[in-house]
């Protein structure tokens, strides 16, 4: 429900503004992937170290010796050692593996167990260790939690965060997370990284289907844009309503009816205590319900840039008691 310019963007808390080309790519991840496609997917070692190198841009015989050495793939010494690999197959699979590789398929378990064996198809010379498994039960938990909702955020950032926060509920991780960079924009009066974390926290509840909270952070954004403290200096063309806010409020309205999204704006426009303002509150409530009774998205900018965003004397005024409260 955002524009693809936001949803490819990354967020920092440690680099603020350049960060370092490699900063993207973790261990954690790339070893959880190759443990994933082999233990999973049923893939063999060599397509797993393939495939894996491919997506990060590694090295596949840098990577290979970096599995070895930290003992995440082990040597197949003998038949012994694929006794744990091969139960994860029924006969079926296991046939279809000789099949593959042009050999027979037929006889018992235990013979079709000795010619996979033989001739080396699960892996080649090697096959995952028991830290394997270990490493892909542990790091699961934190590795579904990112890709499914942090994709906009750098892994390495958030596995220090899951580390001192892993007690929590799952549900809550990636909402605090998210909360951390909103916060650090609010510290850093970033209006920019305010409006697009808050975005990506709306998107967040909406694939939750939370609507309560997806119109919260919504009108988070609504009141910040309309308001715009951090860049008053840079007003120009700032619109102040954006498509997206536009559209998630109709949607929201449809979603929880047009009392319910005007009652919640007074609550969010209050916890903002602002010092100065540039639209008042009751501006801003004229502007909700113009929204919400469909009136022209243009026409609404227009309306916001004539009478404050270009005009220069209105850039600013301190908070009344009017202006809070006359409704």
């Amino acid at each position: 429900m955002y524009c693809d310019e936001i949803a490819q963007e990354k967020f920092s808390l440690k680099y603020p503004n350049k960060v370092p080309g490699d900063y993207d790519i973790s261990e954690i991840q790339y070893t959880f992937d190759f443990i994933s496609l082999v233990y999973k997917d049923d893939s063999t070692i060599e397509d797993a170290v393939r495939e894996v190198c491919g997506k990060y841009d590694l090295s596949e015989t840098d990577f290979h010796n970096y599995l070895i050495e930290n003992k995440y793939i082990l040597g197949n010494a003998n038949a012994d050692a694929f006794s744990e690999q091969l139960k994860k197959y029924n006969t079926k699979s296991l046939k279809k593996i000789l099949k593959k590789n042009g050999l027979k398929t037929s006889g018992k378990r235990e013979r079709i167990e000795r010619r996979i064996i033989e001739n080396g198809l699960l892996g080649g010379t090697y096959h995952l260790s028991s830290k394997s498994r270990v490493f892909y039960k542990n790091k699961k938990r934190r590795i579904a939690i990112f890709n499914e909702y942090l994709t906009n955020y750098y892994f390495r950032e958030f596995n220090e965060f899951y580390m001192d926060n892993y007690r929590k509920k799952e549900a809550n991780i990636p909402i605090e997370f998210i909360n951390s960079h909103i916060n650090k924009a609010v510290e850093d009066k970033n209006h920019r990284n305010y409006i697009v974390n808050n975005q990506l926290m709306f998107e967040h509840f909406f694939l939750k289907e939370n609507y309560k909270e997806m119109l919260r952070y919504a009108l988070r954004n609504y009141c910040m844009n309309l308001n715009p403290i951090w860049k008053i200096d840079e007003l120009k063309n700032h619109g102040g309503l954006s498509t997206e806010t536009y559209d998630q409020m109709l949607f929201l309205k449809e979603a929880l009816g047009k009392n319910r999204v005007i009652s919640t704006y007074y609550v969010i426009w209050d916890s903002f205590d602002f010092e100065n303002i540039i639209v008042s509150k009751y501006d801003g409530y004229r502007c909700l319900k113009d929204i919400l009774n469909l009136k022209d998205y243009n026409r609404i900018v227009d309306d916001l840039e004539n009478r404050f965003y270009d005009n220069d004397d209105l850039k600013i005024k301190k908070i009344t008691q009017k202006t809070l409260f006359d409704f």
